[in-house]
């Protein structure tokens, strides 16, 4: 029996469990509860609020817990929690627990990183590579060959076209279009419905049809 503690309890953290509740058998994975900063963090979404971050610790020695999941999506002010709770929930001795809903179509060879969440009707294609704590968020797709860095996430409708490389800690907003062999850095931000049809530096924010980087 696996034993999962999840990090966050707002709307996306909803999302990820109920796709973990239909991926997974009732008798294989139990959800203990959620870490998160206060118990009025977020709807209830049925489950225990277990403490902060804080006290990982001491949770995960009191509730015998052995996997995580992270529910936590777009963070307003920077995306540095969801690596940081990653690697918290590693140093505290947990295995990453990845989660693909039924609905999502997964190719044979496409590799998955633990800890990645791929959503309702998501698709991913062959020879994708996938990095620890990707989200692939609903319906979204990722053609052919393309790469996607850890912690990074895929919002929904997002297009990747083939051979599309994708750095971590990056954010590919909802109904973003990336064109075949786009190179996009780390800790890059795609605006919601941009267009890219050039490659993307590092920390680059780009916005648009087509897409261009904020005060260029």
């Amino acid at each position: 029996m696996k034993r999962v503690v999840c990090f966050g309890a707002g709307g996306h953290a909803k999302v990820v469990l109920d796709a973990l509740a239909l991926a997974f058998p009732a008798e294989e994975v139990e959800v203990a509860g959620l870490v998160a900063p206060s118990a009025s963090t977020g709807p209830s979404l049925g489950y225990p609020h277990l403490g902060s971050d804080a006290a990982l610790a001491t949770i995960v020695a009191q509730r015998q817990l052995t996997h995580f999941i992270v529910g936590i999506g777009s963070v307003r002010g920077g995306g540095t929690l969801r690596p940081k709770l990653f690697e918290l929930a590693l140093d505290a001795g947990l295995t990453p627990l990845t989660v693909i809903h039924p609905s999502a179509t997964v190719a044979r060879s496409a590799s998955i990183g633990l800890g990645s969440v791929i959503l309702a009707g998501a698709v991913v294609q062959p020879g994708v590579q996938l990095d620890s704590n990707v989200i692939v968020n609903t319906r979204a797709s990722i053609d052919h060959d393309s790469r996607v860095g850890k912690h990074t996430h895929i919002a929904p409708g997002v297009t990747c076209s083939g051979n599309v490389s994708i750095g971590e800690n990056s954010h590919i907003g909802t109904a973003a279009t990336i064109i075949e062999g786009i190179a996009i850095g780390h800790a890059a931000t795609i605006g919601a419905g941009a267009v890219v049809v050039r490659n993307c530096p590092d920390n680059a924010t780009v916005y648009g049809v087509p897409a261009r980087e904020k005060d260029a």
